[in-house]
């Protein structure tokens, strides 16, 4: 009987292969027959999924948002306010031994982005899908008397966004001053000043390998 092959299973398989190759050697030297050999299929093979380079770039990056939303969406299932945005900052922040590398993969990305209008636009749809989240979550704990009266939710919504960009950028290009202690303290900086005062103890971290 012949096998049936799950050819969405095989693309998957392979954009995290590239995701693995690109967190390892970067962009720069990155190869169809590097993705290949990670992935454990001849450069044929490949090919016949995505035919250019770029295409399993795009497919990389993809699957790389499809993840990340897939775990928050677990993480704040039923939980709303700053329980739910401290819980999906979580999932953003490079914690632990896995976030660097996916850090590192992320910030490729962008630079990629920059160059690509089709990233560009991946990019920007899933900035914005995060940035409506930051907006309810806000919304909720202002109704729930949570959030500090003084406080744009606008304006919060780019600071959150701000702040796990840029501790992204500080565990790549700094990982000495951004260990999980460090980002756990900025986190709750960051909800300490959106409640109007000090922060306070730490919660669950995120991802640790």
């Amino acid at each position: 009987m012949p096998k049936i092959v799950d050819h969405d299973e095989r693309r998957d398989h392979i954009a995290d292969a590239a995701t693995k190759v690109i967190a390892r050697e970067g962009f720069e030297r990155l190869t169809m027959r590097q993705i290949a050999a990670e992935a454990g299929y001849t450069h044929g093979a490949i090919a016949r999924y995505f035919p250019t380079k770029e295409s399993l770039l795009t497919a990389s990056f993809v699957r790389l948002h499809v993840q990340a939303n897939g775990r928050i969406l677990t993480e704040v299932a039923g939980k709303r306010g700053l329980d739910a945005l401290e819980q999906m900052c979580r999932e953003i922040l490079p914690f632990g031994d896995l976030g660097p590398k996916y850090a590192r993969v992320v910030i490729a990305f962008w630079d990629h982005a920059s160059q690509d209008t089709r990233v560009t636009q991946i990019h920007r749809e899933n900035n914005q899908r995060w940035r409506d989240q930051f907006h309810r979550f806000l919304v909720e704990a202002r109704e729930d008397g949570e959030l500090a009266d003084h406080i744009d939710i606008d304006t919060a919504v780019g600071e959150v966004a701000s702040r796990n960009a840029g501790w992204q950028m500080v565990s790549v290009l700094l990982p000495e001053v951004a260990g999980d202690d460090r980002i756990e303290a900025g986190l709750q900086a960051l909800l300490g000043e959106l409640r109007g005062r000090p922060a306070g103890g730490s919660g669950r971290r995120g991802r640790d390998g």
